[in-house]
């Protein structure tokens, strides 16, 4: 089964890049290239990245493997792109020699593929592998500073891209979930959210027992504040009941020494906005909690994890350590036993913010994809980013370990994404609950930002056009 190992093959992330490279390029000059060119040098760099092939639709279709029985072509064709497409300037006079190359290559690949699989690989079956690939959105946390996704999730909409998956950590899940919830994306819906919420609605003092999660002040009442908007038939719906695939990352903490003293770090405060008279004495805490290693936890990946309650999903993954505490303290047997069996499972004694264990989960949507979850295999992996150690001062001063341990551990799924789009205006990662006017800001500043890139994303997601060269090549060559 294909996994994010595949990621390892030789040449994959370069000529990723140069087939974004090429997009932009299109997109700048939409006649640099005539079409059929165009389609055929796509397909050569698109067919240099498919590890796997379904057979039919549906999670559920048989795949036939392919792996690094490619590993040859690819180093062929970086040989031949990288120099035209790989330097800080397109170096045109190289481009029609390249597509004539490319087309070569890519024709005797396609011909050698099908004749190593047989029967099993249909030329259909791989065609329509390399024409179209699946979309998987990867949310970052950062409390407020994520909410600029709103922005550009709604472009992907109004743009007729909808994710295939997505995945997310802390406040990533919640805004996911909410974009999971249906294929359509009513943006005044979101605006309805927030406007209703409240900090008081939102937050509590602790003042009570800490059984899965990690002791803190601030306890996060999120089903109470959301659970209506997952609920169906009086009902709060499971993971499995998304209408886009979703996986939530939670991190696991091995062994707590001591949690009831982070249970009232912040006792005396009235606010979120009154941290800032703490900040030395939190970020302290904040420092020693982000240095113990934490562990990725995917909720949503598995048959245990699958039926969890999505709203208990989203508040573990956005309980960030020493501040805001999740917990399933209610009367719910089922849930108490998922929760135990994941906790055995996992050999965690708690759980925590999913952005403390890995903060852009692209590895979580990579693999979900490449296990089968919506069917087609090798995704496009767009990935959502806004915490960065920027905010040096005041009480944002307090999130900087987080931010350096969110940014060290974000590495990895900067390195797997196949497009990272880093939002530098965004709101204080205190703006947890924003006010309407907060949030239109947000939404509007992720717009900005996002635009410049949306046109290349939507390039490099159309399906390539049926090409004639290469499959008349590799027929001719095969007769």
């Amino acid at each position: 089964m294909s996994t994010s190992a595949d990621k390892r093959r030789p040449h994959v992330r370069e000529l990723q890049a140069l087939e974004v490279s090429l997009c932009r390029l299109l997109e700048a000059e939409p006649h640099a290239l005539a079409r059929p060119d165009a389609s055929d040098l796509r397909y050569a760099l698109s067919l240099a990245r498919v590890s796997a092939v379904a057979l039919g639709q549906g999670p559920g279709a048989a795949v036939v493997e392919v792996g690094h029985a490619t590993d040859a072509y690819r180093g062929r064709l970086f040989e031949v792109i990288q120099p035209v497409l790989g330097g800080e300037r397109v170096v045109r006079a190289g481009l029609a020699d390249a597509v004539v190359r490319a087309r070569l290559l890519a024709a005797q690949e396609r011909r050698a593929l099908l004749r190593l699989y047989g029967p099993r690989l249909t030329p259909e079956a791989l065609d329509g592998a390399v024409r179209q690939r699946p979309l998987a959105l990867v949310l970052g946390g950062g409390g407020g500073t994520s909410y600029v996704f709103v922005g550009a999730m709604f472009m992907l909409h109004e743009a007729g891209l909808t994710p295939d998956l997505i995945s997310g950590a802390s406040m990533g899940a919640i805004l996911g979930a909410f974009r999971a919830r249906q294929r359509d994306f009513p943006l005044e819906r979101v605006r309805k959210v927030v406007a209703e919420l409240s900090f008081r609605k939102v937050f509590r003092l602790f003042d009570t027992q800490s059984r899965f999660g990690m002791p803190a002040t601030l306890k996060l009442y999120l089903r109470a504040a959301v659970a209506e908007h997952f609920t169906e038939d009086g009902r709060v719906l499971g993971m499995q009941d998304m209408a886009i695939p979703l996986r939530i990352m939670v991190g696991g903490l091995h062994d707590v020494t001591h949690p009831e003293r982070y249970a009232h770090l912040l006792d005396g405060i009235e606010h979120v906005r009154s941290l800032a008279g703490r900040t030395a004495e939190i970020a302290r805490a904040l420092a020693e909690l982000a240095g113990a290693p934490a562990k990725p936890v995917t909720v949503g990946a598995d048959e245990l994890t699958r039926t969890f309650d999505v709203v208990d999903a989203m508040g573990f993954s956005a309980a960030v350590p020493g501040v805001i505490h999740y917990d399933v303290l209610r009367d719910d047997p089922r849930m108490f036993a998922l929760l135990t069996q994941l906790l055995e499972r996992e050999r965690v004694a708690r759980l925590v913010d999913g952005g403390v264990a890995d903060n852009l989960p692209s590895r979580a949507a990579w693999d979900a994809i490449q296990q089968g979850a919506v069917g087609a295999r090798d995704p496009f992996v767009l990935a959502l980013d806004s915490f960065e150690p920027r905010f040096t001062f005041g009480p944002n001063l307090l999130f900087y370990p987080l931010m350096q341990l969110a940014q060290e551990n974000s590495r990895v799924g900067r390195r797997l994404a196949s497009y990272v789009v880093s939002f530098k205006n965004v709101l204080s990662p205190l703006a947890v609950v924003p006010t309407p006017d907060q949030m239109d800001w947000a939404i509007e500043a992720g717009r900005r930002e996002f635009a410049p890139h949306l046109n290349v994303i939507r390039r490099v997601l159309e399906p390539i056009h049926p090409t004639s060269a290469i499959t008349h090549m590799a027929a001719h060559s095969a007769g």
